[in-house]
Parts: structure tokens; C-alpha cells; sequence
């Protein structure tokens, strides 16, 4: 099971102080951060789903280690072709990786999560290479992190159920 009640709440209070916010530029803030600590999250849940499943599965603690080290502790994003999907060939191989994704396709879950990530990043850019000098920028409000969270944790408890089968 995915740990999801501290991000919950992070995101709920971002949402609160969002919606409280006495300047345009504090909600501004609000909403930046509520992006940069999903996709926080979302890097560190991939993380510790893959490495559970090594845990479970790799028998050599040398395997382990190497797993840790050259795959899992070498990977920052949190994109599905650029960073989970090889993390996922390296553990299971391509013949694992073609069963999973053909199941989690069987209700679109594979092209969600590509699509929900893929929007999340250009956001995550935006919040996290732009400041707020001159320009007033828009950003997503909390509560829309809040809906990009339940469904990207949807699909990845899905993954994990399917890569503990």
C-alpha cells in the first residue's frame, strides 16, 4: 500500500493557506509549492515501490545493493518513459514490463499516468524555473494539485497491486 496521508495534508493545508492568502502573490506561492511537493512525492513513491518490489523478489544482497545504488538512487524525474519505465525494465525486463503494461492499459492506466505526469511536469517546470518578478504568472491552484494527486495515486497503487501479483 502507498503511503498517501502526509501528502494529503500537505496538499489540503497548501489548499487552506491558497485560499486565505491576503496577495495575489502569497497564493502564487501556495500553489508553486503544492506542485513541487507532489512531484516530490510522486518521485519518492515510485522509489519506494520499486525498491519494495526488489526487496521482495532479488534474493542476493549484492543484487539489492546494486539495484539501490546503479538504478533507483541514478534516477531523478518522475516522467514515465525517461525514468519509471527503466527503472521497471531493469527489475522485471521487457517481457515484465510488456505484461504489466498490457494489463494496466486493459483501462488506460499506462497512457493516464503518461498523460497526468507529462502535464504535471510542464506545471512543475514552470513553478520551479520561474519567479515572480514583472509578469503576474497564473499557476494551477492547490486544489487542482489535489485532483492530479488522487488520480496519479489512483494508477500508481494500481502498478504496485499489479507488481506484487
Amino acid at each position: 500500500m502507498i503511503a498517501k496521508s502526509y501528502i494529503e495534508s500537505t496538499l489540503r493545508e497548501l489548499d487552506k493557506l491558497y485560499n486565505q492568502a491576503s496577495s495575489q502573490k502569497k497564493a502564487i506561492y501556495f500553489s508553486k509549492l503544492a506542485v513541487i511537493e507532489l512531484c516530490g512525492w510522486i518521485e519518492e513513491t515510485v522509489d519506494e515501490i520499486v525498491h519494495k518490489h526488489a526487496s521482495r523478489k532479488l534474493k542476493l544482497s549484492s543484487n539489492k545493493t546494486y539495484f539501490e545504488q546503479k538504478i533507483i538512487n541514478n534516477n531523478y524525474g518522475f516522467q514515465y518513459i525517461q525514468n519509471i519505465r527503466p527503472m521497471l525494465i531493469n527489475l522485471i525486463g521487457l517481457i515484465g514490463i510488456e505484461k504489466l503494461e498490457t494489463e494496466l492499459e486493459k483501462t488506460a492506466q499506462i497512457t493516464l499516468l503518461k498523460n497526468n505526469l507529462g502535464n504535471l511536469k510542464v506545471s512543475r517546470n514552470e513553478a520551479a524555473h520561474t519567479h515572480l518578478k514583472g509578469i503576474t504568472r497564473t499557476y494551477n491552484a492547490p486544489s487542482r494539485t489535489i485532483g492530479d494527486f488522487n488520480r496519479i495515486y489512483t494508477v500508481l497503487e494500481k502498478l504496485d497491486v499489479e507488481l506484487r501479483k
